[in-house]
């Protein structure tokens, strides 16, 4: 998406975007390395390019020919041969869609945090700990992408969507990390004044079922790119398609590569991965 631009007081001025952002995270797990480690997986997708991007996730759904929910740590292929199942078909079929836009329709970003570097007794104790370190760095996230993703245009955020967890029932996240934002960082501006939970299955979801497809989106980017990182689950699956994304996975990783904005995949201020601490 170029910047929009518009007349203002005879000269060309740049206008804001307009996103919908889904966020959904990995809950606070060890890798082969024993460090402690959570993720946060944030995906954007702009207002004007929302229908198209919509239209082409369920047009996929006919081609692989599954309507359920698509959940990365579910990926499991039954079929003979080693073949994929519709479910895995599915799942391909969306990566390789968010590899090749060249539109910039799908914007992702990934925050790694290691638990261990953190000085945890500053946020409190107990479940409001946990509660309070993903509060602080999700707005962190959230604040990143959009200065990175979209550095040269001011960016309206029309809805917030987050995956169902057990944030669902803290009375202090669903309304305090966007209030935070707004008032903090110029530049961003807020529709919603709290975050909407929504169920990843779009067959139980009642409010935004549409809305539930990009979140089954967000946690496949999220699960496989995590898995390049941790490989921490063996079905056969979830290999596949981490290894579809682990050539992409190098590249974020990689100083010499991350910025290079004539990558095959054209990620460069369009997918990215952070990691608290840098290293």
């Amino acid at each position: 998406m170029g910047v929009q631009l518009s007349l203002l007081d005879g000269a060309l001025a740049p206008c804001e975007t307009v996103v919908r952002f889904y966020a959904d995270e990995v809950r606070p797990c060890r890798n082969r390395l024993g460090e402690h480690w959570t993720y946060i997986g944030l995906l954007a997708i702009p207002e004007q390019s929302y229908g198209d991007a919509l239209k082409s996730l369920l047009d996929d759904r006919e081609r692989a020919g599954y309507w359920g929910e698509v959940h990365f740590s579910e990926l499991r292929n039954y079929s003979f041969a080693y073949c994929y199942n519709s479910k895995t078909a599915l799942a391909k079929l969306w990566l390789e869609r968010v590899l090749s836009d060249n539109r910039r329709v799908f914007h992702f970003d990934l925050l790694g945090l290691n638990l261990e570097n953190l000085q945890r007794g500053a946020f409190g104790v107990g479940r409001d700990q946990e509660h309070r370190i993903y509060n602080r760095f999700f707005r962190a996230a959230v604040a990143g992408m959009v200065k990175f993703h979209f550095p040269e245009t001011s960016v309206t955020v029309s809805h917030v969507f987050h995956d169902v967890s057990e944030l669902h029932h803290d009375d202090l996240f669903e309304w305090h990390a966007i209030w935070r934002l707004d008032s903090d960082e110029p530049g961003i501006s807020f529709v919603p004044r709290q975050i909407e939970f929504i169920d990843s299955d779009h067959h139980k979801e009642t409010r935004f079922p549409q809305d539930s497809h990009f979140m089954q989106l967000c946690d496949l980017l999220l699960g496989g790119l995590t898995h390049c990182l941790d490989a921490r689950n063996v079905k056969d699956g979830c290999c596949e398609i981490a290894s579809l994304l682990l050539p992409l996975a190098e590249e974020l990783v990689d100083p010499d590569r991350m910025r290079n904005p004539n990558s095959r995949y054209r990620h460069w201020r369009r997918i990215s991965m952070g990691f608290f601490p840098s290293r």
